[in-house]
């Protein structure tokens, strides 16, 4: 029996008639042809909706689906539970990869028996290309899932974005990873989750995706409301997750790693606190990696509003 190695890329689509087109051809131009490329259609009004099933008559790799607007993970976990592929990857509809990504992916995949393969990406906005790389993490050698996160938290490389990575399928079925519907921040709902499931992880040292950030939002009261209602729902979960793990020093990186986010957040959204239980000024004092992250947890002791005025960029 041949082995598999398609490559389920999932591409979940929301009234991105302009952009979706872009996102879709670079998908298609890959180099390594064995892919198959399910948009799904999450209730799209704005043409979106006819525009993939358009793509879908011009090439046989696409299937589409259509389905009510139930948000992005909603739309992710469509896609995977049609995707055939041992691999899985996801690309958001208003970015685009490099022409040898799937290549690239599918030689780190050749090496060991990697279950997340790690790419690099460039986030691209109207005046700036910033640089999103995994640089401690040597190229195209296996690691173990532990080695890896502790020296992406270490070195400020523990990026959370989905679309970052290839999964070998397998993973999210055996270990029913399906992403949080109705949060918002899925992304790092799922990160912690998916390595600390994983057992091998490879690097490929390449840039392979777009992030094309289009013009920011306003951050409203509702939606401020929003995000720190989340956000308080994923630190717990991530506290109560680490407070099991018996591994001393992967436990103190992913602790100081859950006090960085933490205290980023509170001074992003000028919230004072989030009152999660296990997680307070002593919790925050005692796990930061280094100096800097300790003297921001004091001035969070000692009050929080001197964390939002002189608490500095990451």
């Amino acid at each position: 029996m041949t082995a598999n190695k398609t490559i389920s890329i999932i591409v979940p689509v929301f009234n991105v008639l302009n952009e979706i087109n872009r996102c879709v051809e670079s998908i298609l131009s890959q180099s390594y042809r064995d892919i198959e490329v399910i948009l799904v259609d999450d209730g799209s009004t704005d043409g979106s909706s006819s525009a993939c099933d358009e793509l879908a008559l011009e090439d046989a790799r696409i299937k589409v689906i259509h389905k009510e607007n139930g948000g992005l993970s909603s739309a992710r976990n469509a896609g995977m539970a049609c995707a055939t592929g041992a691999w899985l990857m996801f690309v958001d509809s208003d970015d685009a990869i490099m022409p040898n990504a799937c290549e690239m992916f599918m030689t780190a995949a050749a090496i060991g028996a990697p279950d997340i393969i790690v790419g690099d990406a460039i986030r691209e906005t109207q005046t700036s290309v910033e640089p999103m790389l995994h640089s401690s993490c040597k190229p195209m050698v296996p690691i173990s899932n532990v080695d890896f996160i502790e020296t992406a938290i270490i070195n400020n490389e523990f990026f959370a974005p989905s679309w970052m990575n290839m999964y070998r399928r397998r993973l999210f079925v055996a270990n029913n990873l399906l992403f949080a519907e109705g949060l918002l921040h899925e992304d790092m709902e799922m990160q912690p989750k998916v390595f600390l499931a994983a057992k091998s992880v490879i690097c490929i040292g390449q840039v392979f995706y777009r992030y094309i950030d289009r013009a920011g939002s306003i951050m409203n009261g509702s939606k401020m409301a929003a995000r720190r209602d989340a956000m308080r729902l994923i630190y717990g979960q991530w506290k109560s997750s680490f407070d099991s793990i018996g591994d001393g020093e992967l436990k103190r990186c992913l602790y100081g790693h859950l006090a960085k986010c933490y205290l980023h957040t509170v001074r992003e959204l000028d919230c004072g606190s989030l009152n999660i239980q296990g997680i307070d000024g002593l919790f925050l004092l005692r796990s930061g990696l280094n100096l800097k992250e300790k003297v921001k947890a004091l001035m969070y002791v000692v009050n929080p509003k001197l964390l939002v005025l002189i608490g500095g960029r990451e």
